[in-house]
């Protein structure tokens, strides 16, 4: 056992052996902090001990102390973030600063008596995550504190917590301690629509349960209940004819309609009625049930289809109830953050949506039903707060980064400062862009670029007739797949490629086929279990083994198109065989729509995305096969740096603006480039302005982007010159550094390039 191991047990011991005692003894709150900032500094051989309590206002008051005088005890104190005691609290984390006194943050308070200690260490106390004060110790020396001593205050954080909150404390001398709803709190969740929202909270609340268990008049029960189902039939119709339900979100509604009509739902409710129940209860009942069954599912579309499920229950129950659903409405706040464990997509628009600045959920993910429904309303979401529902109370005012994922409970008047100027500041870039909208995209040296949206939504197609983009470079067929229980028949198909090509206007339109698998998946196809679905059974691959999903998609692309341009792009694809198979299966439709008689495209272009790295092998062969390629720089650098994109753990570990990401890229557009073939990129890369400027400098004059992004891109293009930022990238292309994003950073900045 090493010395170090040995003095930190022996005196940790003996701190909590005599600290215990004081504990024990029947003496003041004050006294009792007093000798424990003594027991504390004699303890570990510090000249100064010194206790904040964070008082209302975000104030950290000096409470106890040993070593400063006594006389600034109560009269003392420090906001959140001032000094070195207020970092620890903003953090609430342990620090320690050798050199206190010449660190930035340093902030002296004459009426201490402090003398020039060179060290600090500090611990927050905290119930939970809820910051209470700071315990800190100071020594005249310059010192580097131990891990273990660091332990060891943290222990006694621990014992000086379980005193804030005691009954004693509370009362003694008119002290109040703020309650963990009170608290201030910064929370890290999952990103899953962007935006940024500020207001007051607004608590979702379910159904409450039934009190009313047994009927005596089994007729009247059933009546009840079909009453009820017929007013929230009636109920849906009204909703689904609403303006702010766009056509794929209908499919959603459309999908969710169908647990209303399912005859094994109603029979086993009915069959609860037969027993007894009333029909609140039986309802209850058959939901409880069907739900934890439902959780129990591997497969995780049919998993999420629960909130779904939970959501038509609660609302059946209403209606049995005769509660007015739209009465939430009445105390709702202008500036609502709606606060949830989690929601169906139809309780969402039970609400005004003007009031709505951002949804934060304790659960959620990506493609559950009322994610997607406020992405399309442009409502910011944070997902994955667990205990969000206990943590926050109505009217608590919250903070939510949507872009960044997280959300602030109560900010304190520095971070909500921030926040609103953020927003204004989003605000007036918005209206900057907006003077962008017809100005031509080229570079300062004439090098024009062609900017892109990638769509799937109704409401990604508004960006095309705001003068921004110039068509679609990547349509995402997928979602009607997603979004039903049972294959889109052809005709569906084409009803939705033609909505597409016709909000497109004339634009070209690259349809991207199927692309599923991995954590986009079918309900109605048969999966086996997968270690890394990521790399297994997805999209071409899928299409390829089920060939009738991709000879019924493209008949619907050739239908849809009925005479005009047609631009398809196969995903996923691994070496030149696939693309070939791919490409045939497109030409078998197409001689099967002209036998038919049918209308062929005016003219077909068939394209790949770049996403699997043994493509790149392969790419001098592929091209001459080609008529387009498109990067797909998200699976691309997923693949290449051997990265789970979901790991939140290691998704920021490797930067797409490092070396050999760089070096890949300037490869495939030096080769698309030498042999004519348009090359573009339509992963996240190209939507963000710095990294969309090193793209265009490595030679990519076409990029596909979230529609949000094409105001802040299109700045970033309209301000570089392409043959400087190329000159220099190439510089420091061999570069050893982790990531380049940092210098090409500060050369934009330089050379006052908007990003």
């Amino acid at each position: 056992m090493s010395e170090a191991v040995k003095k930190k047990e022996i005196s940790s011991r003996r701190l909590l052996k005599r600290l215990r005692d004081v504990m024990l003894q029947d003496i003041s709150i004050q006294t009792k902090l007093d000798k424990i900032v003594y027991l504390v500094a004699d303890e570990l051989h510090t000249e100064v001990c010194s206790f904040y309590l964070l008082r209302p206002g975000d104030i950290l008051e000096l409470f106890a102390t040993y070593g400063l005088s006594q006389d600034a005890v109560h009269e003392t104190s420090l906001r959140m973030g001032e000094g070195l005691i207020g970092e620890i609290a903003v953090q609430k984390k342990p620090l320690s600063f050798p050199d206190a006194w010449h660190h930035p943050s340093f902030v002296f308070k004459p009426e201490t008596g402090e003398k020039p200690f060179l060290s600090l260490m500090g611990v927050p106390v905290l119930q939970g995550s809820n910051l209470l004060g700071v315990l800190a110790v100071q020594t005249e020396e310059h010192y580097e504190y131990q891990e273990e001593e660091i332990e060891i205050l943290e222990t006694v954080a621990m014992l000086l917590a379980q005193i804030l909150l005691s009954v004693e404390f509370k009362t003694a001398q008119n002290i109040t301690i703020k309650t963990p709803k009170d608290m201030r709190a910064r929370l890290e969740g999952v990103r899953l629509t962007s935006g940024m929202g500020l207001g007051h909270a607004y608590l979702h609340s379910r159904a409450e349960r039934v009190t009313n268990l047994v009927s005596n008049n089994e007729a009247a029960e059933l009546n009840k209940l079909n009453q009820a189902l017929e007013h929230m039939d009636q109920e849906l119709n009204t909703m689904l004819a609403s303006p702010d339900i766009s056509e794929e979100n209908a499919e959603i509604f459309e999908t969710y309609r169908m647990f209303t009509k399912d005859k094994g739902w109603i029979r086993k409710i009915t069959d609860y009625i037969h027993t007894g129940l009333t029909a609140e209860a039986a309802v209850q009942k058959v939901g409880d049930d069907i739900s934890e069954r439902m959780k129990l599912m591997t497969d995780p579309y049919l998993k999420e289809r629960v909130h779904d499920f939970q959501d038509l229950a609660d609302r059946l129950q209403r209606h049995l109830s005769g509660k007015d659903i739209f009465s939430k409405n009445k105390d709702l706040p202008d500036d609502t953050i709606l606060v949830a464990h989690s929601m169906g997509p139809a309780e969402l628009l039970d609400y005004d949506r003007k009031k709505i600045k951002a949804l934060v959920l304790e659960e959620g993910s990506p493609t559950m039903h009322v994610v997607i429904v406020a992405k399309s309303l442009n409502i910011p979401v944070v997902g994955g707060l667990k205990g969000i529902t206990n943590r926050i109370v109505k009217g608590d005012v919250v903070a939510v980064d949507g872009d960044n994922g997280f959300i602030y409970i109560n900010p304190i008047e520095d971070i909500l400062k921030d926040f609103k100027n953020r927003i204004a500041q989003l605000e007036k870039i918005r209206r900057k862009y907006e003077r962008l909208k017809n100005v031509p995209c080229q570079t300062l040296d004439g090098v024009p670029v062609s900017l892109n949206i990638n769509a799937g939504l109704a409401m990604d197609m508004l960006a095309l007739g705001d003068g921004f983009a110039d068509g679609i470079g990547l349509y995402r067929t997928e979602l009607p797949f997603l979004s039903t229980a049972q294959l889109p028949d052809t005709q569906k198909q084409i009803e939705i490629y033609k909505r597409a090509l016709l909000n497109a206007n004339g634009k070209p339109v690259v349809f991207r086929t199927l692309d599923v698998g991995s954590d986009k998946v079918l309900p109605y196809v048969q999966y086996r279990e997968e270690e890394n679905p990521a790399m297994g059974w997805r999209s071409i691959r899928i299409t390829l083994d089920r060939r009738s999903l991709l000879r019924q998609q493209l008949r619907a692309f050739i239908r849809a198109v009925s005479g005009q341009d047609l631009y398809v792009m196969f995903p996923m694809v691994t070496d030149i065989d696939e693309f070939i198979a791919a490409k045939n299966t497109l030409q078998i439709e197409l001689e099967r729509e002209k036998e038919k008689g049918g209308i062929l495209p005016s003219s077909i272009h068939v394209g790949t995305m770049l996403e699997v790295p043994s493509l790149l092998f392969q790419l001098r062969e592929l091209l001459p096969l080609v008529d387009f390629v498109s990067v797909g720089t998200n699976d691309l650098s997923q693949f290449l740096f051997a990265t789970d994109r979901s790991d939140p753990t290691i998704w920021e570990r490797y930067d797409v603006l490092s070396s050999p990401m760089l070096r890949v890229l300037k490869y495939v557009a030096d080769l698309c480039n030498e042999m004519n073939v348009p090359c573009s990129v339509c992963g996240e890369m190209a939507g963000k302005p710095l990294d969309a400027v090193a793209l265009v400098a490595l030679g990519f004059k076409r990029l596909s982007m979230n529609p949000s992004s094409l105001g802040a891109v299109k700045a970033a293009v309209l301000s570089m010159n392409m043959k400087e930022v190329q000159e220099y990238l190439l510089s420091i292309l061999s570069s050893q550094s982790h990531s380049l994003r940092e210098k090409l950073r500060l050369f934009a900045i330089d050379h006052d390039i908007v990003i």
